[in-house]
């Protein structure tokens, strides 16, 4: 398939002439001295600018320290107590039914238990043989 060629058009010298002439080189005017301030800028140079707001004084915030909790006070969720003691939560669960486990905090309907309800009733239950942990099962 063949393209179709557009033709040509024949330019005359006379149209080409620009190309060949010299253009005269454009005069620009350099004053001799530097713009002088009394006189106002021209119209077209004085750009309108908003005046800037003002920033308003910045808000105080009083940061309230959050108390520190010691290990001991820390409240652990049954799942943590449950790796502390190295018992599973099942065991924990039934532990809190039956009246025999740790003293625990409930918080609404979730359970809570502290580092020193934990570390008490690790003591409590201390023993130095098994005859004596026969003895606590006994008591309760």
């Amino acid at each position: 398939m063949k393209l179709a060629r557009k033709s040509a058009r024949p330019v005359s010298a006379d149209q080409l002439s620009f190309l060949f002439t010299e253009a005269a080189p454009v005069a620009r005017q350099i004053p001799d001295e530097p713009r002088r301030l009394d006189r106002p800028a021209p119209a077209a140079l004085v750009l309108k600018t908003r005046p800037k707001p003002e920033k308003k004084p910045e808000k105080k915030t009083v940061r309230r320290e959050a108390p520190i909790v010691t290990h001991e006070e820390r409240r652990l969720t049954v799942e943590e107590a449950a790796q502390v003691l190295c018992v599973s939560v099942k065991t924990l669960e039934a532990w809190r039914r039956l009246g025999k486990g740790p003293v625990f905090v409930k918080l609404g309907r979730s359970v809570r238990y502290t580092m020193r309800a934990l570390d008490q009733f690790t003591l409590e239950r201390t023993v130095r043989n098994s005859a004596e942990g026969r003895m606590l099962d006994a008591r309760r």
